[in-house]
């Protein structure tokens, strides 16, 4: 039977996988065209992903016992992490097409960083546990918090007055966030998985699930 913290988690992986393929749609075209065109994408991207990781963190407070604290204490507090940074990501991105440029672009810097420690502490709490998805997890978590940092070392370059660089950085950041984020909705989309746990009638009894049992 699916909870509800276990509802929240598939709402927010889905609004994350959105959230970072309206923000590489934007990216793409600022890329090819050199101007700001699409920023207003990438402004919507960030902020439908940092809706995601808030009903994420939500979703795993729900879920916490005594059994799961500590790998699920890793994944509230990267979620919550996540979220600052896409936040900050908006407020940068904003701030750029308000005129503020250099600052916009230092603020969605940092935010990107903070977006890719979240991750990695998520990756870090999918390796405590035994469950079905956490190969899953580690691994999309772990491209999220790369494509977050990629985007951090983008905006630095632009910072720099390498544009052409940073920008290039910026679009494989982006894409490289949306097959992380895509990982992780395949993640919780698994379907049951019968166990080898036999009744004493001999049939199976027990029906694991990628994160819930019925």
């Amino acid at each position: 039977m699916i909870t509800h913290g276990e509802d929240l988690l598939i709402s927010g992986a889905w609004l994350l996988g959105i959230g970072t393929l309206v923000g590489a749609i934007g990216q793409t075209r600022q890329t090819l065209t050199s101007t700001n065109l699409g920023k207003d994408l990438v402004l919507k991207g960030n902020g439908i992903e940092a809706v995601g990781n808030s009903l994420q963190a939500i979703g795993r407070s729900k879920m916490l016992n005594p059994e799961n604290e500590r790998s699920q204490t890793y994944f509230i507090f990267g979620n919550w992490l996540e979220a600052i940074g896409n936040t900050a990501n908006s407020v940068g991105i904003d701030m750029q097409l308000s005129g503020s440029v250099e600052e916009g672009t230092r603020t969605d810097a940092i935010g990107s960083g903070i977006q890719g420690m979240g991750a990695a502490f998520e990756a870090f709490g999918a390796s405590l546990t035994e469950e079905t998805i956490s190969p899953f997890e580690i691994k999309g978590n772990g491209i999220i918090a790369a494509g977050s940092f990629l985007e951090s070392v983008g905006n630095i370059f632009i910072l720099n007055l390498k544009v052409r660089m940073g920008e290039q950085i910026l679009l494989l950041g982006s894409w490289t966030q949306v097959f992380g984020a895509f990982i992780l909705i395949e993640a919780f989309s698994l379907g049951p998985e019968p166990e080898p746990e036999k009744g004493k009638d001999g049939h199976n009894g027990h029906y694991s699930y990628a994160n819930y049992c019925v």
